[in-house]
């Protein structure tokens, strides 16, 4: 059950830099509601709103603690980003965190406030058992969101590969393989219903079409290994932080200096395109073109055989 937990793969939602710190947004306004229930009913919580000392103590108390959460939650990302993290270790991360602030509480307490007459470690352990509380229901609630958001996201996937696979096999579109940082297979595409791709931190997010309506799919790997993997294929880099597929380009809007990618798909915001990928942008749309031109002639020929030989 440990080697389990140890290995356990944590929900690609839940270290995402926009959850991590909508995170600490949820801790602060869930541990408000709490401690105002809470503080009538304890004899080591000092927090109040009644008069102006206490309201400017909690204010510095929370102003220190949730500059200590953001920090820890930049912390946590940027490691994630060199390491993949096990679950046994976010939760050691949660765990001190929790520790680091009661003993902050504690050592608050006895700077701050009136000296009470529990002990310090009775106080500790009041503190530690509050904010363990506190922190714990909001994390649950986050991760199981989280594991939702992976799982119906891997849901959808599933159900376009199994609709991908009753179609009849043709010649083209071709189908784009995208590998995850592993190396394993995590999904096959048709190319002519992707769209495009969206670097976001150490994922890729991946826009395609399925039975008419706009899906993506949340691939952690990095962007240049997915540039190189689809170099043959119809994706092309046209931003530092964008690939789009020419096979579904409308058109290319210029706005002043910039340029803007028009796809197909109404619903989609135009996609920048930078300078230094516009050459390589066009070079992809002229060779597709051309590939598309050849596979055109050659249908035309075979069509036109059987007429050929009656005649």
């Amino acid at each position: 059950m440990a080697k389990l937990y140890k290995n356990y793969e944590i929900p690609k939602f839940l270290l995402d830099r926009r959850y991590l710190l909508s995170s600490v947004l949820f801790i602060l306004t869930f541990s408000i509601l709490f401690m105002l229930i809470y503080t009538p009913f304890s004899m080591t919580a000092w927090f109040s709103f009644k008069d102006v000392e206490h309201i400017g103590m909690t204010i510095a108390f929370y102003i220190v603690a949730v500059s200590f959460l953001f920090i820890s939650k930049l912390a946590i990302y940027a490691i994630q980003q060199r390491k993949n993290l096990t679950f046994i270790q976010y939760l050691m991360w949660v765990v001190a965190e929790i520790v680091i602030i009661s003993l902050f509480y504690t050592y608050f307490t006895y700077v701050f406030i009136i000296p009470m007459d529990d002990s310090v470690w009775h106080i500790l352990f009041k503190a530690f058992g509050c904010i363990l509380l506190i922190m714990f229901i909001p994390y649950t609630i986050i991760t199981l969101y989280a594991a939702y958001k992976a799982k119906d996201e891997e849901l959808q996937m599933l159900q376009y590969e199994m609709a991908l696979a009753n179609e009849p096999s043709v010649a083209y579109p071709s189908l784009v393989n995208l590998y995850d940082y592993n190396g394993t297979l995590k999904l096959t595409i048709n190319s002519d219903s992707l769209y495009y791709m969206e670097s976001q931190d150490n994922y890729v997010k991946i826009f395609y079409e399925n039975q008419g309506k706009l899906q993506s799919y949340m691939l952690r790997c990095r962007t240049k290994t997915i540039e190189e993997s689809l170099a043959e294929t119809s994706m092309v880099r046209c931003h530092r932080s964008f690939m789009v597929n020419v096979v579904n380009i409308n058109h290319i809007r210029k706005e002043g200096k910039s340029r803007y990618i028009v796809l197909t798909n109404n619903s989609i915001k135009p996609v920048p395109a930078s300078k230094s990928y516009f050459k390589n942008l066009i070079e992809k749309i002229d060779k597709y073109n051309t590939t598309i031109q050849a596979k055109q002639n050659l249908t035309n020929e075979v069509d036109s055989a059987p007429d050929a030989a009656n005649e």
